[in-house]
C-alpha cells in the first residue's frame, strides 16, 4: 500500500478569465515551436506567451480564419510543432502558427464535416499522428495531406478515449475495456478487463503502461502479464488517491506520476510505493474539477480545470518545504536545542517541533493571562541555553521563563519592557534588547539588571566574548562590553553604516569575520583583527543584486561556506566563492510574503528553518538546485502603419513575424511585440532591445512595455534584437531577431538621382546651345538666360535636399539633417569654444494617446507639439524629430542653465495647450533632458546623457525637465 512521501508541491500560477482567456473550461493544452502554451476550450483556442491571450474562434465568412464550431476538444502539434490540430465537435482542423491560417479536414465516413466529437488527438513516440472519434480510430497521412480510416470498436455502445503505443503494439482504451489494434487486419482486438470504463493510458516503458479508470484509479498493466483483474493492480482511494475517477495521467522528467481525478491532483513516486496530494491552491480553490494535466518543453506542470481556467506549476524548482505550526501562521522567532528539536514563537504561543517526526508539542503561553489578555503578552523572540536547558522568551510585557512543571511561562523580571531578542551568555546572564528601552542585561541568580544601554529597538545579540556582544539595532551597529559599561558605535569607524543604518543581522563566519544584513542597504563583512577596531574592514557583497534593495531576515552559512539568506521576499543563496547569485521564490516554495528578522535556526543534521507571516521553511542545503533559466525569447507580432500621399489616410497591418520585413516609402512607423515565455515569473522579467545600425545602446523596458516603435527611420538595412533579464540580474540565453529592410523613395535612388541631374544639365546645356548658335549677336542676353537656369537648377538640387532632410510627418528636420548641424557645432566648439546645449523631448504618454484615440489623432498632436516647438524656440535654433515622439533641439551659445530656462519655457507651454484633433481636445505633457556639451568627448556621448536624464525625468512622474 501507498504511503505518504517528502514532496515538495510547486507553486501554481492560477489563469482565467480575469488574465486574458477567452473561457475558464479548459479542455487540453499543446505547444508549438516556438514555446507558445495553445489552449482548448468551450470558446475555441487561445495561444498564449505569458502575457496575453491571442483568441481563435469560430470563422465568420472566411473558413481559413476560424473555426468550424466554437468548442475545441483537443489540441496537439504536429512533430516539427509548425501546425496546431484542433479537435472539436464537428471534426478537425489545423492551424499554422505561422501564417495563423487554418485548414479543415473531413473524416473519411463523410463527405462533409463530421458531426463525430474528436475525443482525442495524440501523437505517438513514432510520430504517428492519431485521431479518436467515439467508435473510429483514424491517424493522418502526410503524403495525402489526409485523414485515414484505421479501425473501429466492434461494440455499438462503447467508444474509444485513448491509446498508446507500447513497445510495437497499439494499445486502445475505451469505455467497456482494454483493446490493441492488429495492423494487419486494421481491426481492434480485445485484450481484457471487460466492462471496465477506461478513461487514459499511457506508456512507461516497452512493456508497462498504466489506465486510468472511473472505478479503480489508476492501474498498471505489463504487456507480458496482463491480470484478469484490475483491482488488484491499481492504486485508488484506499491507498490515498483523491478519487478513483481517473480524468488524466502525466508522467513527469523527475520519475513522478502525476494523476487527475474528480476531486484533486496526486503524485505518485517512481517505485508506486507512495503517494500524495498536491495543493493547487493556498486556499484548495482549485483543487477538484481537473481537466487536463500536460508537462511543457520545460518541464512546466500545466493543470487545466473545468471550470476555473488552468495553473501552470515548476516541480523541478519545489525544493523548500514550508508549513503553518498548528493554527499559528506567524512564527516570529526560533531556536535550536542542538538536536533535531526547535523551540518557536508564534502568535498562538511557545512550541516545540521536531524536524524528524514533524510533530509539535504546545502551545506553551504565559500564566495569569486570560484569552482576551494574550495578545498583550505576545511571544517575541525564543532562546534556549543549551547549558541550563532552560527556556527564555521575550514577550511585549517582559522577560519570560518556561515552567516546565506547569508547562507555563512566567514573567520575571523586566515587566513593562518589551523585548524584540534575547541571548544569554555563559555567565548564565540574560542580554535583552527591547523596543525602545535599550539592552538590558539581567542576572536572574541576582534577580536584577546589572547593565543598561539606551540604544533604539535591537534586532539581534551576538555574544562575542565572556562579557562582549555585538548589537545590531535600526540606528546602526554597536559593540557593547558588560564588564566595563563601554558601548562603541561601529559608524565611528566605517562609512558603511551610520545613525540610518538599519542594521537586521550580525553573525560570525567560519571565513574569520562578520555577516551584517540591513535594511535595503545591502550585504556586508566584517574583518577585525581582534578587538582593535582600527583595523576595522567593511566590505559590500554583491551591491549591484537585488539582495541590495531589500530588507535582510537572518544569514546562515552552511558547511559548505555558501550563504542562504531569509529577505522579506524570500530566500537568496550566495555561492561560497560569493559570485553565483541565486534567489528562490513562491515557485520554489518559499514563502510568498517573506521572512522576519532574526526567525532562523539550524539542526545538526543540516536543516535550515526560516520563520515569517506564513509559517516557517525548513530545507536543507544539499537538496536545492536551482535549473539554468532559458526561456524562448519570441516576437510575438509586428504592426505597420503606412501613410497614403494621395489623401494622408492612415492604415494599419500585421506581417508575419517569422520573416525578414520589407518597408516601403508610404510605410512611416512599425512597433514590434515581444515577449519571453517564462509562463511562471513573467511579470518580473525585464527587457534590452536595439535597432542595429540605428542606435548603438540598448534600450529597456519592463514586462508592461514589450513593444519597440520607430518612426521615419532612413532607407537601409536594420537588425531588431531583443534579450530578456530576470530578477536575479541573469540575461536569457535566447535572444530574438528581425531582419527589417526599408526600401528608398524612386527619387532617393542614387542611380534616378543622376540620371535626374543630369537631363536637368542635359537640358539646361541644350537651351544654351542653341541660344548661341541662334542669336549669336545677342551675348549679353544670352549670359542672362544662362544665368537664369543655372539659378533654375540650384533650386531644384536645394528642393531635392530639403526633401531628404524633412521629416514628412511634422515637418521637420530629420535625423540625418541634425547630425550634420550637430558636427558643425561640435567643431566650432573644438576650434572656437563656442558651446551648446542639446534638449530631448518626449511627448508624455503618448502610446496611450495612440491607443485610446487611434493613430490619426496621435499623429495631430505630434505635428502640433512639433509647431509648438519650432515657435517658442529662437530662429537660429535647430530641432529635429528623432524618432517616434522624440525630438531633438540644438541650443547654440546657452550654456545649461540657459537652456533649462528654455526647456522649462518649452514644457509649460505645452503643458497648458490643449491640442485640436477633431472631436477631440487632447492635454498633453513633454519631459526634457538638458546638458550643455561641456565635459563630453563627443556629440553622441552629449545625447546619450541628454537620453539618460530624459529616462530620469520619465521615471519620476514625467511632466518635468531633468538637467
Amino acid at each position: 500500500m501507498p504511503s505518504t512521501y517528502t514532496h515538495h508541491s510547486p507553486a501554481f500560477h492560477a489563469f482565467d478569465v480575469d488574465s486574458g482567456i477567452s473561457h475558464l473550461s479548459v479542455a487540453d493544452f499543446a505547444q508549438d515551436k516556438h514555446g507558445f502554451l495553445w489552449i482548448a476550450s468551450q470558446s475555441g483556442v487561445d495561444r498564449f506567451d505569458g502575457y496575453t491571450f491571442k483568441y481563435f474562434g469560430k470563422w465568420k465568412e472566411d473558413k481559413s480564419t476560424g473555426l468550424p464550431t466554437l468548442t475545441a476538444l483537443q489540441v496537439e502539434s504536429s512533430q516539427d510543432g509548425q501546425y496546431i490540430w484542433i479537435g472539436g465537435f464537428s471534426g478537425l482542423s489545423r492551424i499554422n502558427v505561422d501564417t495563423e491560417t487554418f485548414d479543415h479536414f473531413s473524416l473519411p465516413s463523410s463527405d462533409s464535416f463530421s458531426t463525430t466529437p474528436i475525443n482525442r488527438i495524440k501523437r505517438t513516440s513514432d510520430g504517428t499522428l492519431w485521431f479518436v472519434a467515439e467508435r473510429g480510430l483514424y491517424q493522418y497521412s502526410e503524403s495525402i495531406d489526409g485523414i485515414s480510416y484505421v479501425a473501429s470498436l466492434p461494440s455499438s455502445t462503447s467508444t474509444l478515449t485513448d491509446l498508446a503505443l507500447v513497445g510495437n503494439t497499439v494499445y486502445v482504451s475505451t469505455t467497456s475495456g482494454l483493446y490493441k489494434l492488429d495492423t494487419i487486419k486494421k481491426k481492434l482486438q480485445f485484450v481484457g478487463f471487460k466492462g471496465a470504463n477506461l478513461t487514459r493510458i499511457v506508456t512507461m516503458n516497452k512493456k508497462k503502461f498504466t489506465l486510468g479508470t472511473t472505478d479503480y484509479g489508476i492501474c498498471f498493466i505489463e504487456t507480458n502479464k496482463i491480470p484478469t483483474s484490475l483491482q488488484n493492480a491499481c492504486i485508488s482511494e484506499k491507498h490515498g488517491l483523491t478519487a478513483n475517477y481517473v480524468n488524466d495521467i502525466l508522467l513527469h522528467s523527475t520519475g513522478e506520476i502525476w494523476v487527475a481525478t474528480e476531486k484533486g491532483v496526486n503524485a505518485i513516486s517512481s517505485s508506486l510505493q507512495s503517494t500524495v496530494n498536491v495543493s493547487l491552491s493556498e486556499k484548495n480553490k482549485l483543487s477538484e474539477r481537473i481537466s487536463r494535466l500536460y508537462r511543457t518543453d520545460s518541464n512546466l506542470i500545466v493543470v487545466g480545470t473545468k471550470d476555473n481556467g488552468f495553473l501552470i506549476g515548476n516541480p523541478l524548482t519545489s525544493n523548500f518545504n514550508s508549513r503553518d505550526i498548528e493554527d499559528g501562521r506567524i512564527i516570529s522567532s526560533l531556536s535550536s536545542t542542538g538536536g533535531a528539536e526547535v523551540w518557536l514563537t508564534a502568535e498562538n504561543g511557545l512550541w516545540l517541533y521536531d524536524t524528524e517526526s514533524q510533530k509539535i508539542k504546545g502551545p506553551f503561553n504565559t500564566s495569569g493571562f486570560d484569552d482576551e489578555e494574550k495578545g498583550e503578552a505576545r511571544l517575541l523572540s525564543v532562546f534556549y541555553d543549551k547549558l541550563t536547558q532552560d527556556v527564555w522568551v521575550s514577550t511585549r510585557t517582559g522577560l519570560a521563563k518556561l515552567n516546565k512543571k506547569e508547562q507555563k511561562l512566567d514573567i520575571v523580571a523586566l515587566e513593562g519592557k518589551s523585548g524584540y531578542t534575547l541571548s544569554v551568555d555563559d555567565e548564565g546572564d540574560i542580554w535583552y534588547g527591547g523596543y525602545s528601552d535599550g539592552v538590558f542585561i539581567y542576572r536572574p541568580s541576582e534577580d536584577r539588571v546589572v547593565r543598561q544601554w539606551p540604544l533604539s529597538l535591537t534586532t539581534r545579540i551576538l555574544l562575542n566574548s565572556r562579557n562582549k556582544a555585538w548589537l545590531s539595532t535600526v540606528t546602526g551597529l554597536f559593540f557593547a562590553d558588560k564588564k566595563t559599561g563601554d558601548l562603541i558605535d561601529v559608524g565611528d569607524y566605517t562609512d558603511a553604516f551610520d545613525d540610518q543604518t538599519v542594521v537586521t543581522w550580525i553573525s560570525e563566519s567560519r571565513r574569520g569575520g562578520f555577516w551584517i544584513g540591513t535594511q535595503s542597504q545591502g550585504l556586508f563583512f566584517l574583518s577585525i583583527e581582534g578587538e582593535d577596531f582600527n583595523t576595522l574592514k567593511v566590505t559590500q557583497i554583491k551591491p549591484e543584486s537585488r539582495i541590495s534593495d531589500i530588507s535582510i531576515g537572518a544569514i546562515v552559512e552552511d558547511e559548505d561556506y555558501s550563504l542562504w539568506i531569509s529577505t522579506i521576499e524570500g530566500i537568496a543563496y550566495l555561492s561560497p566563492d560569493l559570485s553565483k547569485f541565486s534567489y528562490f521564490g513562491t515557485e520554489h516554495g518559499a514563502s510568498s510574503m517573506g521572512y522576519y528578522i532574526g526567525a532562523v535556526a539550524t539542526t545538526p543534521s543540516n536543516t535550515i528553518l526560516f520563520g515569517g507571516s506564513q509559517g516557517i521553511t525548513e530545507f536543507q542545503p544539499a537538496d536545492i538546485f536551482s535549473s539554468p533559466w532559458q526561456p524562448n525569447v519570441r516576437i510575438t507580432s509586428v504592426e505597420i502603419i503606412s501613410k497614403d500621399e494621395s489623401n494622408g489616410s492612415m492604415t494599419q497591418r500585421f506581417v508575419d513575424v517569422t520573416k525578414p520585413i520589407t518597408l516601403s516609402p508610404n510605410d512611416i512607423s512599425f512597433s514590434i511585440e515581444f515577449a519571453s515565455l517564462d509562463f511562471i515569473n513573467a511579470d518580473e522579467i525585464r527587457y534590452a532591445y536595439k535597432l542595429a545600425d540605428f542606435e548603438s545602446n540598448w534600450r529597456y523596458s519592463s514586462h508592461k512595455k514589450r513593444v519597440a516603435t520607430y518612426t521615419n527611420l532612413d532607407p537601409g538595412y536594420y537588425r531588431f534584437t531583443v534579450k530578456a533579464i530576470n530578477k536575479d540580474n541573469e540575461w536569457s540565453s535566447e535572444q530574438a531577431q528581425l531582419e527589417i529592410t526599408i526600401i528608398p523613395p524612386w527619387y532617393d535612388e542614387p542611380m534616378w538621382r543622376g540620371i535626374l541631374l543630369l537631363c536637368i544639365l542635359s537640358i539646361a546645356f541644350f537651351f544654351v546651345w542653341m541660344r548661341i548658335a541662334s542669336l549669336k549677336s545677342r551675348s549679353v542676353e544670352l549670359a542672362l538666360k544662362v544665368d537664369e537656369k543655372t539659378k533654375d537648377l540650384e533650386a531644384v538640387v536645394e528642393k531635392l535636399t530639403l526633401i531628404s532632410t524633412q521629416d514628412a510627418l511634422t515637418g521637420l528636420k530629420n535625423r540625418r539633417y541634425f547630425t550634420e548641424r550637430a558636427q558643425e557645432a561640435w567643431q566650432a566648439y573644438k576650434r572656437h569654444n563656442h558651446i551648446f546645449s542639446l534638449l530631448i523631448v518626449d511627448i508624455d504618454f503618448f502610446k496611450r494617446i495612440n491607443d485610446e484615440f487611434g493613430h490619426l489623432v496621435g499623429d495631430a498632436v505630434l505635428t502640433q507639439i512639433a509647431s509648438l516647438l519650432t515657435d517658442n524656440l529662437r530662429e537660429g535654433d535647430i530641432i529635429a524629430r528623432w524618432g517616434g515622439e522624440e525630438f531633438l533641439v540644438l541650443l547654440p551659445s546657452l550654456n545649461n542653465q540657459e537652456a533649462y530656462w528654455v526647456a522649462e519655457k518649452l514644457r509649460k507651454k505645452i503643458a497648458d495647450t490643449p491640442l485640436s484633433a477633431p472631436p477631440h481636445v487632447i492635454d498633453s505633457t513633454i519631459t526634457c533632458g538638458v546638458a550643455d556639451i561641456r565635459g563630453f568627448h563627443s556629440v553622441e556621448a552629449c545625447i546619450h546623457a541628454v537620453d539618460k536624464k530624459l529616462y530620469k525625468g520619465k521615471a519620476s512622474g514625467r511632466n518635468a525637465v531633468i538637467q
